[in-house]
């Protein structure tokens, strides 16, 4: 139970509903317990021919055969003098307040467990998302998209349906079996101990149940993260799947694992649904027993239990073992919701590599240079970068070539600080980058993708991303150097029209010239382009050229390049090959060496010439 009190202390901050909801579930049983304790005496003194005898015991509440003698002989001498119609009438008005107290505890007590269910969910999904956002570029190229949507969406699903559900369940039966269990040893010590020596065989088959739904509840979700990640491929690939004709491969792959996620379902459901009758049918098994022994205590004339007392343990009995039912219902579903909780909890103790927090000083700009020395960096056991080193003089352009995998992307994702390298640093001003504030080093950062990745919302918002209420002339000013303003201009909503999920009601054009707006708009001194016109046509490229030299136009930049061409007027061009330097300089000193750089070049253009 320790990952469910983990659960729990989400909750924290709804304490004060907590306790208020315990109190007011206390109350609900009490009147609970009172309302049919009543109806022993009642029906001792209203079928008797008698009156109690005047009892000879002090009363106290230490003694209870005292206090139940007073009570039979007041309830009695009232009887007497008002009649038993009178009585009776009286008997059911106080019956009824007693079951409306009891029933309105019990609203207020959920009024209030409300607040602390939901407010348990909000801050778990808070705490994950919060805790994703913070982790670096290596936790999301390392995990499935699917994956981690299935734990942030249908795990914490699965938490609320679960347990948060039960947690008013999980407060109230105890209370209510505690309750009535001590209004049980009130009326006969001996049947009540005859009666808790049958029932945990009850409590061993469930919690055999429960541990069997656990383990294939894990297994379930786990299934069902497949599902999702198949999904997601199929959806982001669509266009190749119908390329290559490959619609039957992609129901086939799906359809195997919906069928498995669907036969592990199947087995939850069944040992969940198991816990309710099986508990029902022990728990019979358990009443009839104690009418056996329960009724040859009254045959054998001993004196230790009377009819009508007997009559009340039952009624006490039907209301202790309920809440025995539905608590081993809910121990079930708790055990299938905690298997869900330790997906999340792994997620959460995934360690931040990059923390926003790490460093103290303050960064407002570049002003000298960034040095890289001896840089290394991999994933796992393949080395990516080894002993890379170069400078970057502040408002200088620095080119990365190479063929793919040579390190290019991950150099710049280092610059960016996406990740910590390996060994070696980077020097901002010649101080390490992890020394300043993270977030200082992003503001003063602008980096455009190959892909220019947008996000469902408006124009406005994607170029004065994360800047919310941001003035529109801002954003004109910012688009107009990015050669962006006339589409914008011509759109039916202008500035305002939303561009879909990633940007696709626009070209590949228009998207890229709005990542560019979106990097002019932050103003940077630093300057990361990821290849950026790699993907365009030639009239988009040379628009999105233009803009890119306005955007690095007094910045420093770190480019990226795979149209050669491009990169020709750079400072420094860097050769990288296999994760090591193998040459660097200007385009002309480079092509005069005949190395890599020239034969890159020339493979270039010789197939553009082939076109």
């Amino acid at each position: 139970m320790q990952l469910y009190f983990k659960i729990l202390n989400h909750g924290r901050p709804y304490i004060s509903n907590g306790i208020a909801a315990v109190l007011l579930l206390l109350l609900y049983n009490l009147f609970s317990a009172a309302s049919l304790a009543m109806v022993i005496p009642f029906l001792e003194i209203l079928f008797s021919e008698s009156l109690p005898p005047v009892p000879t015991e002090i009363l106290s509440f230490s003694n209870p055969g005292a206090l139940k003698s007073h009570a039979y002989y007041e309830l009695g001498q009232i009887m007497y003098t008002y009649g038993k119609p009178a009585v009776l009438g009286w008997f059911c008005l106080v019956l009824s307040i007693c079951i409306f107290l009891k029933s309105l505890f019990r609203y207020l007590s959920s009024w209030n467990i409300g607040p602390l269910e939901q407010g348990i969910i909000y801050q778990m999904r808070k705490k994950i998302f919060g805790h994703i956002s913070g982790l670096s570029l290596n936790f999301y190229t390392s995990k499935r998209k699917g994956d981690i949507i299935n734990i942030i969406v249908s795990d914490v699903q699965v938490v609320q349906e679960c347990v948060i559900g039960t947690i008013q369940t999980v407060v109230s039966d105890p209370l209510t079996m505690i309750t009535f269990l001590l209004a049980m040893l009130y009326i006969s010590w001996k049947l009540t101990l005859f009666t808790l020596i049958v029932l945990p065989l009850t409590g061993i088959l469930i919690n055999y149940i429960s541990k069997s739904l656990k383990r294939k509840a894990g297994k379930s979700q786990e299934k069902l993260g497949a599902l999702i990640a198949v999904l997601d491929e199929f959806i982001q690939g669509i266009r190749i799947v119908k390329s290559f004709n490959a619609e039957a491969y992609e129901r086939n792959k799906y359809d195997t694992e919906n069928k498995g996620y669907t036969k592990l379902q199947v087995s939850v459901r069944r040992r969940s649904d198991l816990a309710s009758p099986l508990t029902e049918v022990l728990s019979i098994l358990v009443v009839v027993i104690i009418i056996l022994y329960g009724g040859n205590m009254i045959i054998s004339g001993a004196g230790e239990l009377k009819p009508s007392e007997f009559i009340g343990f039952i009624a006490f009995f039907s209301q202790f073992i309920a809440p025995i039912k539905t608590f081993s219902s809910a121990v079930s579903r708790i055990q299938k919701g905690i298997a869900s909780y330790e997906r999340i909890e792994v997620l959460l103790n995934t360690p931040v590599e990059v923390k926003e927090d790490s460093g103290t000083l303050p960064f407002t700009g570049l002003k000298k240079s960034i040095s890289v020395q001896n840089l290394g960096f991999s994933y796992g056991s393949t080395t990516i970068l080894d002993s890379i080193s170069l400078e970057i003089k502040k408002g200088s352009t620095v080119a990365l070539v190479g063929p793919s995998g040579a390190g290019k992307s991950t150099l710049a994702d280092l610059v960016a600080r996406f990740y910590n390298p390996v060994s070696g640093k980077i020097l901002f001003d010649d101080i390490p980058l992890e020394d300043y504030h993270l977030s200082d080093i992003r503001q003063q950062m602008g980096i455009v993708s190959q892909e220019g990745i947008l996000f469902n919302d408006t124009i406005l918002s994607n170029i004065a991303y994360g800047k919310p209420g941001t003035e529109i002339h801002a954003v004109e000013k910012a688009a107009k150097m990015a050669h962006a303003h006339e589409f914008i201009a011509e759109l039916p909503q202008g500035y305002h029209t939303m561009i879909g999920e990633r940007g696709t009601k626009l070209s590949g054009g228009q998207r890229q010239r709005i990542a560019i707006a979106r990097a002019l708009f932050l103003n940077p001194s630093i300057l990361i382009l990821d290849e950026a016109t790699s993907a365009l046509d030639n009239e988009s490229e040379r628009l999105v050229q233009e803009a890119l030299e306005a955007l690095m136009k007094d910045r420093t930049s770190l480019v990226i390049a795979h149209r050669l061409s491009t990169i020709r007027n750079a400072d420094t061009i860097v050769v990288l090959d296999k994760g090591k330097i193998v040459e660097s300089g200007t385009h002309t000193e480079l092509l005069s060496n005949n190395g890599l750089y020239k034969y890159l070049y020339e493979t270039q253009f010789r197939n553009a010439d082939a076109v």
